[in-house]
């Protein structure tokens, strides 16, 4: 079975909040982490910084549908 992951990071938002600085550095250290075999040996891993709604629903949509024979 495929070992896959989906990084989803957001720091920037609209609402007033305040940006988190150190989002986009975490997920690509986790995207290291997970790809290196000695640790996570996850086969693939994709990175989404900063999507919007329509882009995150869309990457976890196809996450599930492209990898649902794997999973079983």
């Amino acid at each position: 079975m495929a070992k896959i992951a989906l990084l989803i990071g957001v720091s920037e938002y609209r609402e007033g909040l305040s940006c988190l600085p150190g989002t986009q550095e975490d997920i690509q250290a986790m995207q290291r982490v997970l790809h290196s075999p000695d640790v996570g040996g996850f086969d693939q891993v994709q990175v989404l910084p900063n999507p919007d709604r329509t882009q995150m629903e869309s990457a976890i949509e196809i996450l599930f549908t492209e990898n649902r024979n794997r999973m079983t």
